[in-house]
Formats: C-alpha cells, sequence, structure tokens
C-alpha cells in the first residue's frame, strides 16, 4: 500500500469501546507482491472464509421450513417463510430485478429450503448459490437473498433478537452514513443542479459523507464523459460547496479506459477525495489493479461481483481498498459476513452495497451491526421504502425510529429485521 493512502481518513469515534467502524488508515495492509506470499494469504482467506456464520447455537430446537412462498403484485415480490411451528418472517424482493428473475425463486430455489431446518442456514445459502451451477449470477443471487432476509426474520422473532445478531455479536449499534444518489440524477443534470439536491440530503441528514457519480456509467469504459469536462467541474465544485471537511467519494460505475480512469483518479487526489469507487468496467480485474498501482487514493469496488472465489481474487490481490459486496447481488447477509472475514483476515476493509428502493436500508444496518472490518461510512439513499410499483412500502419499526442524527442512524433493536409490514399490504399480493 502507498503509504500516502494512509492519510485519507480521519479516526472513526468509538462506540462504547466496541465498534468495528475504522479508519481507512488503521487497517490497510502493506502491498503483497510476490506470488508465494499471495498464496499464503489464499490460504488465510479460506480459512476465515469456511467458519460458521449462523449462530445455530442460539435455537435448541429445529425450525423446519414448512412453506416458503413468493408474493407477487404486479411488479414487486415479497418471500414468506413459516416454519412447522407457526413462525413466519417476511422479506421484500429487490426493486427491479427480481421483476424479472421471480421464476427462478420457485424453479431453481424452493427445492433447497423446503422441509429443511432453518438451523442449516450456512450449508442452504451455500448449496442454493452453488449448485445452480448453469443459473449463477446476480439474478439468481436477488432471490436468494430475499429467502435467507425473510428466514433470518423468522429466526430473529423466534431467538428475539435482531436478525444481524443472528450472525455474529453486536459491533456497530450505531451506522455512519455516506449520501449515495441515483444514477439519473447526477448525470443527466448538470453539476450545479445535481449538488443541489444532494445538499438538500446533506441538510435532512447531517451527514459527513457524500459519494458523486462520475463519467457516463454506461459501463462502455471510453476516454470521453458525458459532457465535455463535466465530471472535473463535479470533483471541483463539490469541494468548494462542502468544503475541507467533508468526506468526497465519487462512482465511475465502469465509465472509463485505464487512461482515463487514471487521469480522473489524480483530480480526485488534487482535491483530496476520500474514495474512487469502480473507474473502469467491474469484471476488467487486470486493468482495475493497473489504476490501483497508478493512483495513492484508496479504491473501492466489487458491488456486481456474485462469486465468492472472484471476491477471494480481488481481496488476494488487493484489487480494492474497500470491498463492496452488494447485499441482494451476492445473495444475502450470510455470504457477506464470509466476505467481510476475509477482508478482516488481509487488512481492509469493508462497505456493504444497496440498491435504491425498497429495504435495503434496513437490510444494510443488520448487516453492518455485525460485520468486522467495516469502513467509516456506509451507503444511504435515504428512507426509500417504495417498493417496485412506486408505492410505499407501509413499515413501522418495532423499537426506534429511522431518522439520521448527525449523519448516525441507530441500528434496529426489535427482532427479526426490526419491523412491521402493514398486514393489509402483505395480502395485497398473491402467491406465484
Amino acid at each position: 500500500m502507498k503509504s500516502n493512502r494512509r492519510k485519507f481518513l480521519k479516526a472513526a469515534a468509538t462506540v462504547g469501546g466496541a465498534s468495528t467502524l475504522l479508519p481507512l488508515s488503521s487497517c490497510l495492509s502493506t502491498k503483497r507482491s510476490a506470488t508465494t506470499s499471495s498464496i499464503i494469504q489464499y490460504s488465510k482467506l479460506d480459512e476465515v472464509r469456511n467458519q460458521p456464520v449462523l449462530r445455530r447455537e442460539l435455537f435448541t430446537n429445529p425450525v423446519i421450513i414448512e412453506t416458503l412462498e413468493l408474493l407477487r403484485d404486479r411488479n414487486n415480490t415479497i418471500c414468506r417463510v413459516r416454519s412447522k411451528d407457526g413462525a413466519v418472517g417476511l422479506a421484500i424482493g429487490h426493486p427491479f430485478i427480481a421483476q424479472s428473475s421471480y421464476p427462478m425463486f420457485n424453479l431453481n430455489l424452493k427445492l433447497f429450503f423446503l422441509g429443511k431446518d432453518a438451523r442449516d442456514l450456512d450449508l442452504l445459502i451455500f448449496n442454493s448459490a452453488e449448485r445452480n451451477v448453469k443459473r449463477q449470477g446476480i439474478p439468481l443471487n436477488v432471490q436468494i437473498a430475499v429467502i435467507e432476509f425473510a428466514i433470518l426474520d423468522m429466526l430473529g422473532t423466534i431467538a428475539d433478537l435482531p436478525a444481524g445478531q443472528l450472525l455474529g455479536p453486536l459491533r456497530n449499534p450505531e451506522v455512519p452514513i455516506y449520501l449515495g444518489h441515483y444514477l439519473w440524477e447526477f448525470r443527466n443534470r448538470e453539476p450545479e443542479e445535481s449538488l443541489e439536491l444532494m445538499y438538500q440530503d446533506y441538510l435532512k441528514t447531517e451527514a459527513k459523507a457524500i459519494k458523486l457519480r462520475a463519467g457516463r456509467g454506461d459501463n462502455l469504459a471510453s476516454d470521453i464523459d458525458n459532457a465535455p469536462g463535466r465530471t472535473e467541474k463535479l470533483i471541483r465544485m463539490a469541494r468548494e460547496k462542502f468544503g475541507d471537511d467533508m468526506n468526497l467519494m465519487i462512482d465511475g460505475n465502469g465509465s472509463y479506459s485505464v487512461n482515463e480512469a487514471i487521469r480522473i483518479g489524480k483530480i480526485l487526489e488534487e482535491y483530496n477525495y476520500y474514495f474512487y469507487e469502480e473507474p473502469v468496467p467491474w469484471d476488467w480485474y487486470e486493468e482495475q489493479k493497473s489504476v490501483e498501482e497508478a493512483l495513492t487514493i484508496p479504491m473501492a469496488g466489487g458491488e456486481e461481483e456474485f462469486g465468492m472465489h472472484a471476491f477471494r481474487y480481488l481481496i488476494g490481490k488487493e484489487v480494492f481498498q474497500i470491498l463492496q459486496p452488494d447485499l441482494f447481488y451476492f445473495g444475502g447477509m450470510i455470504r457477506t459476513m464470509q466476505v467481510a472475514r476475509m477482508v478482516e483476515a488481509a487488512g481492509l476493509q469493508i462497505t456493504p452495497h444497496i440498491s435504491a428502493g425498497g429495504l435495503g436500508y434496513v437490510y444494510l444496518l443488520q448487516m453492518v451491526s455485525v460485520c468486522p472490518a467495516t469502513a467509516e461510512f456506509h451507503e444511504f439513499k435515504m428512507f426509500q421504502t417504495k417498493d417496485a410499483n412506486g408505492t410505499l412500502v407501509p413499515i413501522t419499526s418495532k423499537a426506534e425510529p429511522f431518522k439520521s442524527v448527525d449523519g448516525i442512524i441507530k441500528v434496529p433493536t426489535g427482532s427479526g429485521l426490526g419491523i412491521t409490514i402493514d398486514p393489509d399490504y402483505v395480502n395485497s399480493h398473491r402467491v406465484v
């Protein structure tokens, strides 16, 4: 690791002496240069990844999954699971990918879960993700994830614990956020207008970190921008508008070639940006490593990854300093926890990614609450509760209300996912 990467982030506030929300300088490892060191590292990564995740000891008796149902209303989907003893769990499906991939729920996944003991969730998730060899990818994973979220909701209700704490002890009862707006709001507007939109959300949340959008976001790796000079102008204007104390990041969404990614990265370094996310297409591993080696700014990525061994490679080769598995795209919290353990072993950081809409922030809070090696800030796209139909999902928190105070959200302490979904809303959906 280049030593000046260590100067980028401030020390994270320690919560109750047990927080793992870390400044980048506190956990980044030195660069690995020899092939043998990478092999040793992979062995270490495999060891921590294969440790059990679900805290099975919390459940004395079997929890047999009697029914697993996909409910649908137009474009929106809900997963409902019920145990043989009558415990129920609910989760809202992905806000847009599930619209086309929902048939995989019944055709390819139910057989891995029906009649099985939910205490074996680690194995059930592994089998559903790894044994569907000809169907692996994000469309399948978003269905695996919603099944897992619903099962964790059910198990949390049984154990009277938040879903996150079924996967590990509480580490982060409070989650500092970074604002990350939708693509169209940044890439189809002039910098002045998009920054004003962000500023309004900044006033509502008091967030201490903000993520901007660079380039065209089309994953086509070009040497041009959506408008000449727009990204350079955005980088400069954001620093002027929010000041030197604001932690600013930027996401390229695969917009650039290697040369253009490096050119933009140099500008980011000049304006002291916090991290640089996915400047080249997501699966250009060698090209991304070339960008990483040419810059001192911390690199972030992994949002579109759907395979465990891909993360093993990205971590072992230190292609990114900040890993970003998406809780839906990667297939849920258990698999994300396995990535987090590898990240921790490698001395890197993790900040799970979420999609806009649905209940993404609910899943994120549960994940971050127990996640090791977490970065100082985590993605937040406001309390978006609109489903895939554009309808507000009527939920209430079982405990504390959802709100951001001084850029920090308290993790809900209610059982399961910590929420109650209006039964009338659930009943408006029909079993597929």
